[in-house]
């Protein structure tokens, strides 16, 4: 019997908003103005070339994004924000976890009114098969049923099976995080609930 792993599904807390507006549209806008692509093939790369980890946001935009921080997020006055499948930094959030998180990612400027800092995570871990389930409804798949990963050696990372559309991570970050008094995360030891 192989030893138990400590994985965490990251979640945003309850009742939190979005820190930033940026979305697939804006994203796939200032992608396609700055490499001269048409807006649907912008809308890929956003969507599916960044998730993905086929394609490095630092290869196509050179000066990060352009954004706005959302009024109400600023309330929230949190270290780290869970942005879709991103994680936003702050500057304490930056100082602290930056060192440990440049080898799991890329950090992107994003140009706004605060000091923030786009990581978009490039690891992925491969999943134990044995201890991955499907689920079904009426015979269609829908989502998964059980998550296991093979191993917990990294400290944030995506699944190949979600398409890179959550983040986990292991107990060393979460570490991290609680050591350094970082606010804004959830962690969830059920890698499959869409809930915090």
């Amino acid at each position: 019997m192989g030893k138990e792993l400590d994985i965490y599904k990251l979640h945003k807390p309850d009742r939190t908003y979005d820190i930033i507006d940026l979305d697939i549209v804006s994203m796939a806008d200032q992608i396609a103005e700055e490499n001269n692509l048409s807006f649907r093939e912008a809308v890929i790369l956003a969507k599916f070339g960044f998730p993905s980890g086929k394609t490095k946001i630092a290869d196509i935009v050179t000066n990060g994004f352009s954004c706005k921080v959302e009024k109400e997020a600023l309330k929230q006055a949190f270290d780290v924000n869970l942005f879709a499948n991103y994680l936003i930094l702050n500057h304490k959030a930056y100082n602290a976890l930056g060192k440990y998180l440049k080898v799991y990612g890329e950090f992107i400027p994003l140009r706004c009114d605060r000091e923030l800092i786009l990581f978009n995570p490039l690891v992925f871990e491969g999943e134990d098969e044995t201890l991955t389930k499907k689920a079904y409804l009426n015979g269609i798949e829908d989502g998964l049923k059980s998550l296991s990963f093979k191993t917990d050696k990294h400290l944030v990372f995506k699944s190949y099976i979600q398409g890179g559309t959550a983040l986990y991570c292991n107990a060393a970050f979460k570490s991290l995080v609680n050591e350094n008094n970082l606010s804004g995360l959830s962690f969830n030891s059920n890698l499959v609930s869409i809930f915090a």
